[in-house]
């Protein structure tokens, strides 16, 4: 919301006071963040650690499609593209530019949404409601052929590691912390940032190869995001400080 007051210069000067009385050690889920972390000129004094967020790879796993499309709903006889977001419509997220991406399309997929608030106009939209229980968001990223993960701005993106978990690759813009996650060419599509053309050009080639990506975005999933892998950073992180005094 807006302020009445524009009161950044006072708490600029308030953190300033307090972190220079600060013995921190600051933790960040992905090199986006990190990189803000080191150029920030409160914060840069600090220890910085990038730890990405773990996910339970066990429940997070590939699955027959099929099974996953019949189990919700969805046709087994086309591509689907899955978008996730708890607000489906929150700018942030950029539905909206990928609705421009889809439209552009000579053959437009089926777009599922997993999420709350009102689909799109103006293309295929099958809206699979706001999805709590994390087996059945195993299925819709099973499910799906490639998610697509258009946010402008994110820490880490949370959906794209659950989704590469389950071999679906992720088709993305360019900027944020979920670059991490999706490596161009190798776990998905990484299109240059606000380009809907890009984005279009990104889903049709992940979608003509989505089988391909499947065993790389597992493997990656496994190596870098378990949850079993953030917890042994985290005490390393931990050792390290007590070590120290």
């Amino acid at each position: 919301p807006r302020l009445r007051r524009d009161t950044t210069a006072l708490l600029w000067r308030l953190k300033r006071r307090v972190y220079a009385r600060s013995r921190l050690t600051l933790i960040v889920p992905s090199r986006w963040m990190l990189e803000l972390v080191r150029a920030s000129p409160l914060l840069s004094r600090f220890d910085v650690h990038r730890i990405p967020h773990g996910i339970d790879t066990k429940l997070f796993t590939p699955l027959p499609k099929n099974d996953a499309r019949r189990a919700l709903g969805l046709p087994t006889d086309r591509q689907v593209v899955l978008f996730s977001a708890t607000e489906l419509n929150e700018p942030r997220k950029g539905l909206h530019l990928l609705v421009q991406a889809l439209t552009g399309m000579a053959e437009p997929p089926l777009l599922a949404l997993a999420g709350g608030g009102e689909p799109p106009r103006g293309v295929d939209a099958r809206p699979l409601g706001l999805i709590e229980d994390d087996r059945v968001l195993a299925q819709a990223y099973a499910a799906a052929d490639v998610l697509a993960v258009p946010t402008v701005a994110d820490a880490l993106t949370q959906t794209a590691i659950e989704s590469i978990a389950c071999g679906t690759p992720c088709v993305s813009f360019d900027r944020g912390g979920v670059t991490d996650v999706v490596a161009h060419g190798d776990t998905g599509y990484q299109a240059r940032f606000g380009d809907t053309a890009d984005l279009a050009r990104g889903l049709r080639a992940v979608l003509d190869d989505a089988d391909g990506f499947g065993p790389r975005c597992r493997r990656a999933a496994e190596e870098q995001y378990s949850i079993e892998l953030q917890v042994r950073r985290y005490l390393e992180v931990y050792e390290r400080l007590l070590a120290v005094g």
